[in-house]
């Protein structure tokens, strides 16, 4: 009985030597705990205190961003990356075509749920229709802001592009080199070329080779006369051949495509005018002249 109860006790001890640790690793880990949460109070209390869109719809629409970015193709990506860089916008590609996804299925959600609510009317045929042509436009829109926002900066590429290459040419010919030619351009020239310009400077400084900067600038501009200009200096560069002669010819030959461009669309303008013509003044003229004619005619078979 003794030697039972000495074993009890030793057996008793030995649990709490072994457990004992353990319940004080356990305060200790919840007193950090309290304080953590003491200190992270105020942080906490910031982040309820912001606003809702920066707190739980701001984190809700950048996870379904990454995720359509996920499963979005590489090649729409790409192609929606040039189209930025053609208009000049510096936004994530993969973020405007998650954008466009989101807004068109949110616009079909909305559709939908219309279409459910009058599900028992005769108008749900209808209803399903503008629904489907909605989201077609919901989701076509930004395309057609993009080409257009693409479209302005290319004319105003083109009205400028002679004046820049005259400016290089007279620049080079003064005795600065090709990049202190460029520094004057976008010094004296506005946005979007200034500010291309300005880019190329950027990444020349940054150490990139001229070739590959001259191309980036050919590729973000996405006009054909720009891709000449950049193939014929870096030709130039790399045959040896003065800069001043590439330089003029290609001022010369830009000048012409402008005045070309100029009697293009004054050989257009007579065509652009036969529609109003025919709808606003020829209506106005017939009344004119062949109204009191008229009015004489319907007196006479009066009488």
């Amino acid at each position: 009985m003794t030697s039972a109860l000495l074993f009890f006790i030793g057996a008793a001890g030995l649990a709490w030597l072994a457990l004992a640790p353990r319940a004080g690793d356990g305060l200790r880990q919840r007193a950090r705990t309290v304080r953590e949460k003491r200190a992270a109070g105020p942080e906490l209390e910031d982040e309820l205190a912001l606003p809702f869109l920066r707190r739980v719809l701001r984190p809700t629409l950048n996870a379904l961003f990454r995720a359509l970015t996920r499963v979005t193709p590489r090649g729409l990506q790409r192609r929606a990356r040039e189209r930025l860089a053609h208009a000049g916008l510096h936004t994530d590609a993969a973020r405007f075509i998650a954008t466009k996804t989101l807004v068109a299925g949110a616009t079909l959600v909305g559709f939908l749920v219309v279409i459910g609510l009058a599900a028992a009317s005769d108008r749900a045929g209808q209803l399903t229709v503008i629904a489907i042509i909605a989201t077609l436009l919901a989701y076509s829109l930004p395309e057609v802001w993009l080409s257009r926002a693409i479209g302005r900066r290319r004319k105003s590429y083109q009205r400028a592009l002679p004046d820049v290459m005259d400016l290089l040419c007279v620049s080079v010919e003064a005795g600065l080199g090709f990049d202190g030619a460029v520094q004057k351009v976008a010094e004296k020239f506005p946005p979007p070329i200034g500010e291309e310009f300005r880019e190329y400077l950027k990444e020349v400084k940054l150490g990139k080779p001229r070739p590959e900067a001259l191309r980036s600038l050919s590729a973000r501009s996405g006009l054909p006369e720009v891709q000449s200009f950049a193939a014929a200096v870096i030709q130039a560069e790399e045959l040896g051949v003065s800069i001043t002669k590439v330089l003029r010819v290609q001022s010369e030959q830009l000048r012409q495509r402008r005045k070309q461009r100029a009697e293009e669309k004054a050989m257009k303008t007579p065509i652009k005018m036969l529609f109003p013509l025919i709808i606003f003044i020829f209506p106005t003229v017939f009344i004119v002249v062949l109204g009191p004619a008229l009015l004489s005619l319907v007196e006479m078979f009066k009488r």
